[in-house]
């Protein structure tokens, strides 16, 4: 794993594409998948206060460079840039498990809480992220994006939050997300 999950730096997603899955640990920035939505969002706010050339301001990710909108189409790239980010569910497993023994349990949940779940077979983004970041409303035309707790939808088998006796390390699902 190239990065640790760090709660509101490095973030943890679900992506299903193609009915294949996959974790990935990576900069929260590279998920917001209409990022011409989030520059124009605010270019205007900033507008509104009296700010100008914001948008000269706004950086690209390198994997994101020239990938304005992630969508059902232009992911096929952005999977092989981020590539680096991937990880099993083992691997998450386990790290979860020594940050529990190394770490408080407020801050290994808020680290080891899935962000975003992001279906591209059905052009749907689902986010648990803390707000004020709402990736939820940054999604491309003709895709939902809903902010609820999207645990329920992934597969038993990647839900490396469980150990190998089905116990619920950190208690996500019977929280709905809240600890």
């Amino acid at each position: 794993m190239l990065l640790e999950p760090k709660s509101l730096e490095n973030i943890i997603v679900g992506l299903l594409i193609d009915n294949c899955f996959k974790w990935y640990v990576s900069p929260k920035d590279l998920w917001f998948l209409d990022r011409k939505k989030l520059a124009d969002t605010y270019i205007k706010k900033f507008k509104e206060i009296g700010l100008k050339n914001i948008g000269d301001n706004i950086e690209e990710v390198d994997e994101r460079k020239g990938i304005e909108v992630l969508d059902e189409y232009s992911f096929i790239e952005f999977l092989r840039r981020i590539n680096k980010y991937s990880t099993s569910t083992d691997e998450l497993r386990e790290l979860l498990k020594l940050n529990l023994l190394t770490k408080s349990k407020e801050d290994t949940f808020y680290n080891f809480l899935p962000s975003l779940y992001v279906n591209v077979d059905k052009k749907e983004l689902y986010s648990l992220y803390p707000e004020p970041a709402s990736y939820e409303d940054f999604v491309p035309k003709n895709w939902s994006g809903i902010y609820e707790d999207f645990l329920s939808k992934i597969d038993w088998e990647e839900k490396y939050w469980y150990d190998e006796n089905g116990l619920d390390l950190l208690n996500f699902e019977n929280n709905g997300g809240k600890i």
